[in-house]
């Protein structure tokens, strides 16, 4: 063997080294892949009761509101929710109105939420500009995805670009913040 064809197999060798690792790398990578997915479909849905809703900020732009949420886990089981969240507005005596819900933000995806832990997600509305009338609400019961009850935040009177009914824009629940 020369001197050149040592050099070359010494080189084939730490290719196919440095290849195995490489590999191996992927192999686990997606075994990891493969049980965080699993670990989130064996989680159950959050449930209503378990949730605590807190405004988490605003995002005001020209003629639009945009209010920030967050969905905290108070339960003592880690859960998930995957989807966005429902939207009705709520009249000075708590009563249900009548509004139209858009959705904005891209395809939900699932957040697992350990005990503590929060998801994200984002409301819009039109408050002003060439608006016939104003549709004055009070709060909003938000139901989180997959869930026929939902939680109450009060706001005091707030307008949105009337006639009635008024377009809530919401985002999906998302984890980490988005807006």
């Amino acid at each position: 063997m020369t001197w050149l064809e040592g050099r070359w197999a010494a080189r084939r060798a730490r290719v196919s080294a440095v290849s195995a690792v490489a590999v191996a790398g992927l192999l686990v990578g997606a075994g990891a892949a493969a049980r965080s997915s699993g670990f989130a479909a064996a989680t159950p849905r959050c449930l209503t009761s378990n949730l605590r809703l807190d405004k988490v900020g605003e995002n005001d732009f020209t003629s639009h509101r945009g209010w920030i949420f967050a969905l905290r886990n108070v339960g003592r089981v880690t859960c998930h929710l995957k989807g966005f969240p429902g939207a009705r507005l709520l009249g000075v005596n708590a009563q249900p109105m009548s509004n139209s819900t858009v959705h904005f933000g891209g395809r939900p995806r699932t957040v697992v939420m350990r005990p503590w832990h929060r998801g994200f997600f984002a409301m819009t509305f039109a408050v002003s500009g060439p608006c016939p009338s104003a549709v004055f609400a009070y709060g909003v019961r938000f139901s989180p995805p997959g869930a026929a009850t939902g939680l109450v935040w009060y706001a005091g009177r707030f307008d949105l670009c009337g006639p009635a009914p008024a377009v809530l824009s919401v985002s999906p629940v998302a984890f980490p913040r988005r807006f």
